[in-house]
């Protein structure tokens, strides 16, 4: 039996049968799945022009609309082909290697040595290559973590990871195995050897960087959570699974607490913040939100589980802030007009939501009477459970009801954590002399709406700042030896972490902070 995956012109040989899904994690295709193969997302949509017996199961009829049955669309985790199989990816997703960013400019090329930083996100994994002698970012580029195959976010992950020793062995694999895809088209692109890298710095939470490193994650998987060591770790290129210069170094920053990891005390490292004597407060917003606070004399930490929510995942028309993302939206004329991510001609209608158009969407909404302070739809919306954004020839974006519980649960854990960082310092939010915003999804952030929705701190809006990648930005310091990895050791030590599990207050000012404050 040969299933073939089309635009990629990759092909499967099996005799057994085996779900879409598995062929095509095991042709490094990316689906967009994000529970882990459980079933439960909906988003491994994909299109059987060839072997589709359309018997549909009961995940494909509750994630998979009438028009899309009828045109060959199949959850690829619930299709097992048992003939010559024709499959087509039209859902904006592609082969793992992702997807180019940026590349910076640079003039000339030295004969010397290259770096790379690397940020092990939990959604995607992106590095920054660096000519170390000139200081100078040569090529930024990203690609999706394959991890996600076996979960969205890092609970399932660890949950997966304890069910067996090959388990953990197998996401230690396909995370290097990941890294490595991206180091090559990084010297690729900057026109150099791979043994001409000869330093790598890793940064990611606790839980990407023990599965990288092949560390137990029992700790992490109950209370205390606590991981079994937070030391920065110096490999060998060869032992990390990097073909660089086999003479080279990597070194996995270290952590500062079970549930916030080097990417945070990158994030600390990228503003200085270990020498303010401001009080500010940094958000890296992502699967896992990490908040850390500067009081002028101490920082302090915490984190939160965001869920997949402001990436798109968990939302029923949720995708990445790509071609076709609805980005922005304002109320006009009893309807809500949304902007989307256009590519030419080629993208001519919406295909989904990102966070940032999602924050957008429901704010407009909120504003407007559509919803009210509890996040419930009202009126006709109310009774059909979703609120149309576009709608043309059967197809549709659509926020439903779930999706703005899940928006709720995002902001909501977000808003509580500044909260109780602010309530342990003693600290109002107009005392707040600066607020960093980072992660890519804070780059297309509505400052004044998210501010509105209670997702971030009611400051005047100059006082927000966005700084990007700041695991990147932190860890090239490391790179290029402006901050050595025995002093950031010494910093990620003095750094007081919230278990915000154990806090008895947090579920009561999470549950406040779930209701949207009152528009002015």
């Amino acid at each position: 039996m040969e299933i073939i995956f089309l635009p990629f012109n990759k092909k499967l040989v099996t005799e057994k049968s085996i779900s879409l899904q598995k062929a095509a994690f095991d042709l490094g295709i990316d689906t967009g799945a994000l529970c882990g193969g459980k079933k439960t997302c909906g988003k491994c949509k994909v299109l059987v022009s060839k072997g589709n017996n359309r018997i549909f199961s009961a995940e494909e009829n509750l994630y998979l609309t009438e028009e899309e049955k009828d045109r060959g669309v199949r959850l690829a985790c619930c299709f097992y082909p048992t003939s010559d199989t024709c499959v087509i990816l039209d859902n904006g997703y592609s082969e793992r290697n992702g997807e180019e960013e940026i590349v910076v400019k640079k003039d000339t090329f030295t004969k010397g040595v290259y770096g790379a930083a690397i940020d092990i996100g939990t959604t995607n994994i992106e590095g920054m290559l660096y000519d170390r002698k000139l200081g100078n970012p040569l090529v930024t580029k990203g690609l999706s973590n394959p991890q996600k195959l076996y979960g969205a976010d890092v609970v399932s992950r660890i949950t997966y990871a304890l069910e067996g020793n090959e388990h953990s062995e197998k996401l230690q694999e396909t995370v290097r195995k990941a890294i490595q895809l991206l180091l090559e088209e990084l010297s690729r692109q900057a026109g150099i050897l791979m043994s001409q890298i000869d330093r790598v710095v890793l940064a990611g939470n606790t839980t990407m960087t023990n599965l990288f490193l092949g560390q137990s994650v029992m700790g992490l998987s109950r209370a205390p959570f606590q991981s079994e060591s937070y030391s920065g770790e110096f490999l060998e290129p060869q032992t990390a699974g990097f073909h660089i210069n086999p003479e080279g170094l990597v070194y996995v920053m270290p952590g500062i607490s079970g549930h916030v990891g080097g990417d945070a005390l990158a994030c600390i490292l990228s503003k200085d913040l270990q020498k303010e004597t401001r009080k500010i407060l940094l958000l890296d917003i992502g699967t896992n939100a990490e908040l850390i606070l500067c009081d002028g004399e101490k920082l302090i930490a915490c984190s939160v589980a965001a869920g997949p929510a402001f990436e798109g995942g968990n939302i029923s028309c949720g995708m990445r802030a790509e071609a076709g993302a609805i980005i922005s939206a304002v109320y006009k004329e009893e309807s809500l007009e949304v902007e989307f991510i256009r590519e030419g001609d080629k993208i001519t209608s919406p295909k989904g939501i990102c966070g940032s158009g999602l924050i957008e969407c429901i704010y407009e909404l909120y504003k407007n009477g559509k919803i009210d302070e509890t996040g419930r739809l009202l009126g006709r919306a109310g009774e059909e459970n979703l609120y149309r954004l576009w709608r043309k020839a059967g197809k549709e974006v659509s926020i439903t009801q779930k999706d703005i519980r899940e928006f709720q649960l995002a902001q909501g854990a977000i808003a509580a954590g500044t909260a109780m960082l602010l309530a342990k310092a003693g600290l109002e939010p107009t005392e707040l002399d600066k607020v960093y915003l980072a992660g890519n999804f804070g780059g297309k952030l509505s400052i004044k709406k998210a501010i509105a929705l209670g997702l971030l701190p009611p400051v005047p809006e100059d006082n927000i700042e966005y700084i990007g990648n700041g695991s990147l930005r932190g860890s090239a310091r490391i790179l290029m030896e402006e901050i050595m990895p025995r002093e950031a050791e010494q910093i990620s030590q003095r750094i007081e972490h919230i278990e915000l599990a154990l806090e008895p207050d947090f579920s009561e000012l999470f549950i406040k902070a779930m209701t949207f404050p009152e528009l002015t």
